[in-house]
């Protein structure tokens, strides 16, 4: 190598400076050159951390905007990345949105279905979700899947490191979209930073055409102490907004008396005006003053199944999420602060404010007017005011249990217990004709529950608060610290065995209690359901299993084997590769695709599962044409197992 001296350069690259000089003073000399760089370069780093994430491609080579966003509502989890849309097609190519390298890649049953793991040169990872192909020209990607499924004797055989990591250049493809796992055919896409998931528009992702400001809808209004009231009842109130040339402002003014929270009801979209997403920021102000804050474009793997409690699906309208403007006491999600709405006000008129910010940085903001009134004169009670009462209907609030009533008479009064004692606690709104609403506020709920009874009927419905738990109908409900819950026998009708109905408020915690049903004798086949949506739970008893929602929950028997559709032949869109799909139906408990074992012409083969047909896809490159014969076996998720029959198809 030629030496940079006798080129008439310094060490640095750059152009003699020394002039001649002493070997001191251009040793001084090369030192201010490499100061002089170095703050260069620093200064160029700034400039682009102040410009925020470098730019990433589109990862498809169609752009029809998104269904739904970073941070959105999911039922136990916070969505932790954007859903793209793909024609409602497979097969499309997905590019590296980076240069990086393919560390890892997965294949699982359900969720994600095939996961693509690319980490950036620049520290961050790319997470690609629900495809239906891995890249394996040039990174051999099928072939390291097919060598591990081999080796663990399954197709899901967990994470598969790619030693040493496939290095990529941006644009290049590193597999093709599907629509494995759960949901239809789109690509789910993520930026991960070290265990952060951060919202991927936020880190460089382009922003779809055609955005505009959040739309807002109203805002809710819930009591959050008893007797708390607005407008003068002790139930929620939603009130609508209408947008105006300075923005959206509340219909009317919201008369308010004790602690209440106020919930934001609002959308927005991300290049389909059609379809709403989250939004990943809102802030809320009382006469200028500032009570919450909501920045949700970061959240930690540890922290994103409480992300849930950040919402209030219960009171949402079409295109909308509904976001509680209070940080719940036990929620560690950071980037959100605020104890709500004060509950100390001063009476008269006050100014509400709530911006929604999205991610295209539009905001939209909802202006009204709440007034705060005397406390109410509801006194505290320990009967009903009249006789011959009947329960209409029950609802949890964050202040307690609120029963609806209507009486025979006016006249008398009639005693409520909770079990053996008189209830401690007790308001009362009389409304018009025989209605009532009774009020049980959450400190004069017991925390082992208790049948309720009203006068000398004792109803079905069993309530308590917690921390603490309800045992009805063979069931035992697990409350978290801050919910309340009610449980009642299923009533009438041909219900399965066990049944009982359970609900739980506020329902941002439900991911945090649990049903168990006691264990029973080994019968096989027996497990928990959930009636809302006919899911099965949990294929044994005796162990907690989640609470989805409030709805029917019940021990059923599975005892029928899964069936074995015909074989079809498909060609893959885009791709133009054929695959056999075979349907396999279960009237019970569902297939367990991790139980699923099949050979192609005798010899063990690896196929892929749609979890939402319920469908075995195996890939047929590489096999010839002629006659082809497919065996196998899978059970349920109750145990029950079935053989395949031979079922015999033709390769044209």
């Amino acid at each position: 190598m030629r030496d940079a001296r006798r080129e008439g350069r310094d060490a640095t690259g750059c152009g003699r400076i020394d002039g001649g000089a002493s070997p001191g003073r251009r040793f001084r000399l090369r030192r201010s050159s490499l100061l002089l760089l170095a703050l260069a370069l620093l200064a160029c780093a700034t400039l682009a951390s102040a410009s925020g994430p470098p730019p990433l491609l589109w990862p498809l080579p169609i752009h029809e905007g998104c269904t739904s966003s970073f941070g959105e509502y999911r039922r136990t989890h916070f969505h932790g990345g954007v859903d793209i849309r793909t024609h409602q097609e497979i097969g499309w190519p997905v590019f590296a949105v980076a240069d990086g390298r393919v560390v890892r890649v997965r294949r699982e049953p359900g969720g994600y279905g095939r996961v693509l793991y690319l980490e950036l040169n620049d520290g961050r990872t790319a997470v690609y979700g629900h495809l239906c192909r891995f890249e394996e020209k040039h990174l051999h990607l099928e072939s390291r899947l097919l060598a591990a499924c081999e080796r663990a004797g399954t197709s899901f055989p967990g994470d598969v490191e790619i030693t040493p990591p496939e290095p990529v250049k941006a644009g290049e493809v590193v597999a093709y979209s599907g629509d494995l796992g759960v949901g239809f055919p789109h690509l789910h896409f993520e930026i991960r930073r070290g265990d952060d998931l951060c919202d991927p528009f936020v880190e460089g992702l382009p922003l779809p055409e055609g955005m505009t400001p959040p739309a807002i809808a109203g805002l809710v209004f819930v009591p959050r102490e008893a007797p708390a009231t607005v407008d003068g009842s002790f139930e929620p109130r939603f009130v609508p907004a209408v947008r105006g040339r300075d923005g959206y402002r509340l219909t009317e003014p919201v008369h308010l008396s004790g602690a209440v929270d106020v919930e934001l009801v609002a959308g927005d979209h991300l290049g389909v005006a059609s379809i709403a997403t989250g939004l990943p920021i809102v802030t809320a102000s009382l006469d200028g003053k500032g009570f919450f804050s909501m920045d949700l474009r970061r959240i930690s793997l540890a922290r994103f199944k409480e992300a849930p409690a950040l919402f209030d699906p219960q009171y949402d309208r079409p295109g909308t999420n509904t976001f509680r403007l209070r940080r719940l006491p036990w929620l560690e999600v950071p980037h959100v602060e605020g104890s709500g709405l004060p509950g100390d006000l001063a009476p008269g008129r006050h100014t509400l404010e709530v911006v929604a910010e999205n991610r295209a940085g539009q905001r939209s903001v909802v202006t009204g007017e709440v007034e705060e009134a005397a406390r109410p004169a509801a006194e505290s009670r320990l009967s009903l005011p009249g006789s011959g009462y009947r329960i209409e209907g029950t609802s949890l609030l964050p202040d307690g249990l609120v029963l609806k009533l209507s009486r025979a008479s006016d006249r008398g009064v009639t005693p409520l217990r909770l079990g053996a004692s008189p209830v401690r606690a007790l308001y009362v709104e009389e409304r018009s004709g025989s209605r009532v609403l009774a009020l049980i506020p959450r400190a004069a709920l017991p925390h082992e529950g208790e049948p309720l009874t009203i006068g000398e009927v004792t109803t079905p419905w069993r309530v308590a608060a917690g921390p603490g738990r309800i045992a009805a109908g063979g069931a035992l409900l697990t409350l978290p610290e801050g919910a309340i819950g009610t449980a009642a026998p299923a009533q009438g009708g041909a219900v399965p065995e066990g049944a009982v109905a359970l609900n739980v408020e506020p329902f941002s915690v439900s991911a945090r209690a649990a049903v168990t049903f006691p264990a029973t004798a080994p019968r096989r086949g027996l497990g928990v359901y959930f009636g809302g949506r006919d899911v099965f739970l949990d294929n044994w008893t005796g162990k907690p299993v989640p609470y989805l929602d409030a709805g029917l929950y019940a021990l059923r028997v599975d005892d029928t084997a899964p069936a074995w559709g015909q074989p079809q032949l498909v060609t893959v869109p885009h791709l133009g590769d054929r695959q056999v799909w075979i349907r396999v139906t279960d009237s019970g408990s569902g297939p367990d695709a991790r139980t699923l074992r099949l050979t192609l012409d005798g010899k063990a083969v690896y196929p892929d599962w749609d979890m939402d047909t319920r469908t075995i896809r195996l890939d047929l490159r590489g096999v010839h044409r002629g006659r082809h014969v497919l065996s196998g076996s899978i059970s349920d998720f109750a145990g029950n197992g079935v053989e395949l029959p031979p079922r015999a198809f033709v390769l044209p």
